[in-house]
């Protein structure tokens, strides 16, 4: 998580806070001078009451950004539960020749078929990316540049591999 983004909901909760301060502070004041012995001019109260009308626009206005940002944060935590939760369903997987991806553990399958994941988009950019393919060779669905070998593959003197045509 991006702390970043909860910095950024502090600082909103601490204006809003400041806000509602010289807005209840802004109260005390028309409240002491409505219980004062003498009256009150308008003028003072008047300019007490626009000071407070709009201390509350803007601690409201605050609170607006404020519940806006915790639920963008909120949205965000949920987010990255749902990506943790997706992949606990996955176990590292050495291949035969030895490298190394992720494959759907057997029991949190939920009818899935097994396949194999790409370890590198799981870890740079938080993606569950599909490798797909057919024989020695398994590529990212995501980046072709991601590949995976699953089976060793004979080669022949010429340089190319040794496939069975007959088949």
């Amino acid at each position: 998580m991006d702390f970043s983004s909860i910095e950024s909901v502090l600082g909103l909760a601490s204006t809003a806070l400041g806000a509602t301060g010289k807005a209840v502070s802004t109260v005390e004041a028309v409240k002491k001078l409505l219980a004062s012995e003498k009256k009150p001019q308008s003028s003072e109260a008047q300019t007490l009451l626009n000071t407070l009308a709009t201390e509350l626009t803007a601690a409201n206005m605050m609170n607006v950004q404020l519940s806006e940002a915790i639920k963008a944060l909120s949205r965000e935590l949920k987010r990255q539960d749902d990506f943790e939760n997706e992949k606990a369903r996955y176990e590292l997987f050495q291949t035969a020749q030895h490298d190394v991806v992720f494959k759907l553990k057997d029991d949190r399958a939920n009818g899935q078929p097994s396949h194999f994941i790409c370890p590198v988009c799981l870890n740079a950019d938080r993606l569950i990316s599909f490798i797909s393919g057919e024989g020695d060779f398994k590529v990212c669905q995501k980046s072709r540049d991601h590949t995976f070998r699953f089976k060793s593959t004979t080669y022949t003197r010429a340089g190319r591999a040794a496939t069975d045509w007959t088949v």
